[in-house]
């Protein structure tokens, strides 16, 4: 049998935690957007809507805006919109419209497209005249996530 001191194993061990930590929470938030954007989906289909495409440059814009609010870089809302929408429209030609929808607290893909179907403003959004969704989320300190959708056309 192979002997290994206390420290190298001490070392694989946090390697082996530290890298179990960073597969798992890459997966979770790519599966968490996954599920805001079948329910969001279903819900659409539900109202004889078409399906939205994802897009992993809206999502990158949604996602700086969830950290944003998560670490405290802005309030919570809709603060800068104004400059993401002047990304997007760099982003997406020919550009028509673009809505924005944000929410924080909610566990759950699901949870957080309930929230929004449940208030008309975010609903409107949801089932708005759109080709586009980005999706981005982040947690805080501790442990609140912040969702960000971005809805365009």
């Amino acid at each position: 049998m192979l002997k290994t001191s206390p420290l190298i194993r001490n070392i694989s061990f946090r390697y082996f935690i530290l890298l179990f930590f960073l597969i798992t929470s890459s997966f979770s938030k790519e599966g968490l957007n996954q599920d805001i954007l079948k329910y969001t989906n279903q819900f659409r289909r539900s109202k004889g809507l078409s399906v939205l495409i994802l897009r992993d440059d809206l999502n990158t814009i949604a996602r700086r805006h969830s950290e944003d609010m998560a670490k405290g870089r802005s309030g919570f809302g809709h603060t800068g919109y104004d400059q993401r929408e002047q990304q997007v429209q760099k982003l997406i030609k020919p550009f028509h419209a673009m809505a924005e929808n944000v929410a924080y607290g909610a566990g759950s893909g699901k949870q957080v497209v309930d929230l929004w179907k449940n208030s008309s403003g975010h609903r409107r959004n949801m089932l708005g005249n759109y080709k586009y969704i980005g999706i981005g989320t982040a947690c805080n300190k501790q442990g609140i996530i912040f969702y960000t959708q971005i809805f365009v056309r």
